[in-house]
Formats: structure tokens, sequence, C-alpha cells
């Protein structure tokens, strides 16, 4: 028993039982995977008005840190002893704003472009109707005879009883679900919107807990590798998201004016959409114009309008995405297309848009950990060369 409480002999067999919980853990985790996807898609669904107002905050402070300064130009002495307050005040004065204008400028010409293509669909569903016939008249297609079958499936009659009696039964029948769902919905907005104004206002005293957590459990030295990379990260997102809003809406009044310059139907609300879907790294812009071309192609009535307006379009986001977003990002995040697409895939398998959304800013990140682990190891190798060659030249 007394050799057993040897240090190296203990120090071996805690390291055997260490390994012996880990695997357990692991072999739990494989083989109950489903019950503790579950434990935390409810966790998830619990805390994610504090995780949204968390990114609210972070976002909305990038506005508000400029708004401080501005306010420290003032040096009056009451808003200097205040400015915390007044422009975390102004900020959300500001969003609702933005938001109240969106919604009585740009809201109702976007209802009344989707209400116009929604009492277009029996038309559009008679003309895909009528194109697939033709494709099966042609005995050069292969498989032209199953054509029939797929053009009887596209009628307005199937189109528009997903409105029927029964439709409509289904909602009455799930009022109370309903009423609840929004009721849900408008209580965790409401938190997400008290929550983001306590982060942003306690944002200096969170920084300072976490530094001093990480300071008390990490060496010096590795307390100063995350506070480094911690700023590095912090900077890279706040740049690239103002970036990417400020880029989307510049995108997004070109393309609404230039459509509209041209008399396409929907101009303002795939203007819009075509703003928003830049939002996301390297496929946004292309879904985005596709999905534009298509319905400029199926509600307007000349062809050469819509070849014209996806010829206008692409041209619009080769310009911004070689010329007007490098000028606002700077250099600083010049990384691989290969190395976005491979963060953007992970992104979205993971976390969906936003993970895509946020992709480049971490890979930026990952690749500067990366190159300064390797200036690291060669010059750690480098070292060794020299103190080798310099005691080889001694004897």
């Amino acid at each position: 028993m007394r050799r057993l409480m040897e240090p190296h002999i203990f120090k071996t067999w805690l390291a055997f039982l260490l390994l012996a919980i880990i695997v357990i853990i692991v072999f739990q985790i494989v083989t109950q995977v489903e019950v503790i996807y579950g434990w935390f898609a409810t966790l998830f669904w619990h805390i994610s008005p504090f995780v949204g107002g968390f990114m609210l905050a972070y976002a909305l402070n990038i506005p508000r840190e400029g708004i401080e300064k501005l306010l420290l130009r003032t040096k009056h002495p009451f808003i200097e002893k205040r400015k915390m307050g007044i422009s975390v005040i102004i900020t959300y004065l500001a969003a609702a704003g933005v938001v109240w204008l969106a919604f009585i400028l740009i809201w109702p010409r976007v209802r009344e472009s989707v209400a116009d293509f929604i009492a277009y669909v029996p038309t559009l569903a008679y003309q895909i109707q009528e194109f697939i016939y033709e494709l099966s008249q042609n005995e050069e297609i292969p498989f032209h005879d199953q054509f029939d079958d797929i053009a009887a499936l596209i009628t307005p009659e199937a189109i528009l009883s997903f409105f029927d009696g029964e439709f409509w039964a289904g909602i009455f029948t799930n009022l109370f679900s309903t009423v609840m769902g929004v009721i849900s919905f408008i209580f965790r907005f409401a938190l997400t919107i008290i929550t983001s104004v306590y982060f942003m206002v306690e944002s200096a005293k969170v920084k300072a807990v976490f530094k001093r957590i990480i300071k008390a459990l990490a060496p010096h030295k590795v307390y100063k590798v995350i506070l480094k990379y911690g700023n590095n990260i912090n900077s890279y997102f706040k740049r690239y998201i103002y970036c990417q809003v400020l880029d989307a809406i510049i995108l997004g009044t070109i393309m609404t004016l230039v459509l509209s310059v041209m008399n396409v139907t929907y101009a303002f609300t795939l203007g819009p959409m075509l703003g928003v879907a830049n939002l996301i790294p390297f496929f946004g812009a292309i879904i985005g114009t596709v999905i534009a071309f298509i319905v400029i192609l199926l509600t307007e009535d000349s062809t050469g309008l819509a070849v014209a307006a996806g010829v206008v379009m692409v041209v619009i986001q080769q310009f911004d995405a070689n010329f007007i977003f490098p000028r606002l990002i700077g250099g600083q995040m010049k990384i691989s297309p290969l190395v976005v697409i491979i963060g953007i895939t992970i992104g979205n398998a993971y976390f969906g848009i936003v993970g895509m959304i946020v992709a480049i800013p971490i890979a930026t990140v990952a690749r500067n950990i990366l190159d300064d682990f390797l200036l690291y190891r060669e010059a750690i190798k480098s070292r060794k060369r020299e103190v080798r060659t310099h005691e080889a030249n001694e004897r």
C-alpha cells in the first residue's frame, strides 16, 4: 500500500483512472447521442433569448462606440459622466428608427410586390404547364412522354388548394396554439431586447470578469496569448459585421434603383432580397442572383428584359465583390477562396446561416493562429540549427 502511494506510481494510476473515465464518458456520448442532442437543443431553446441578446448587443455596440466618441468631443462634464447611458439610448432609438422607416417606406412596396406575385401564381402555373407540354411533344428529349404527368400536377387548382376550407379549418382548430406561440414570441423578443441592453451597459464589467477568470486559471504566457487572439477576434468581427451590413445596404439600394429604372415589376422585392443574400459570403450573391433572374424570367413578358436584368445584376455583383467590398474591408481579411468555401460549409453544417455569415472572420483568425504557430516552430528550429552550428565551429 505504501508503495502505491509513491509519487510516480500514484501519478501513473491516476492517469489510467482519468483515461478510463474519459473512455466511459465518450462511450456514453456515442451510445446516447440522440438524448444528448435533445438535451442540448432544449437547453439552447431556453437560453436562446440570452444568446440573441448578446449577439444584438455585440452588433449594436459597433455604432454605440462611434456615438460615444462623438459625445466625448463635446467635453461637457454632464455628457462625459453619462456617456455610456446616453450612447446606449441613442443607439437603440436609432435602430428603432431605422426599423420604423424600413417598415413605413419599404414594407408597403414589398407587400404590394408579394401580393401581385401571389395573384400571378395561376398565370405562372399555366405558363409552366404549357412549357412542359411543349417539351412532351419533342420526341428528341428522353422520357418526353412522362412530362404530361408532371404538367398535370402543376395547376392553379393544386396551388390554390392550400387555401381551401380545410386549410382555414386547420388554422382555426389550432388558433389557441397559434396565439400562445405569438405570445411566446413576443415575450422572448422582449427578453432578447432587455438582455441586449444589459449586455451592452455591462460590457466593460463582463470583459473584466472574463479577464480575471483567465488570469487566475491560466499561466501568464497563456493569458497573454488568449488576450492577444481574443482582441484579434473582437476586432475582426466588428470590422467584418460593419462592412458586411454597409455593403448589403449599398448593394441592395443599387439593385433596387437599377431594377426600377429597367421597369422590373418586383424591383422593390428583389433589390432588398439581393442585399440580404449578399450577407452570406461567396454563395449568397450567386443564389440571390439566380433566384432574382428566375423570378424576372417567369414574371416579365420580355425575355430580353430578363436577360438584360440578369447581365446587369452579375455586373453589379462583380463590381461590388471586386471594388466596393475590398475597399470597405481592407487587406486584413484576405484569405483563399478555398478556405472561405470550407469555412462556410462547416459553419452552415453546425450553425446554419449565422455560421455562414461569420465563417470569414473565424477563418481569418484561424489562419493567423496557424501562421503564428508555424513562425514560432520555425524560429525554434532556426535557433537549434544555430546552436548546433556554433557548437560545431567551436570543436
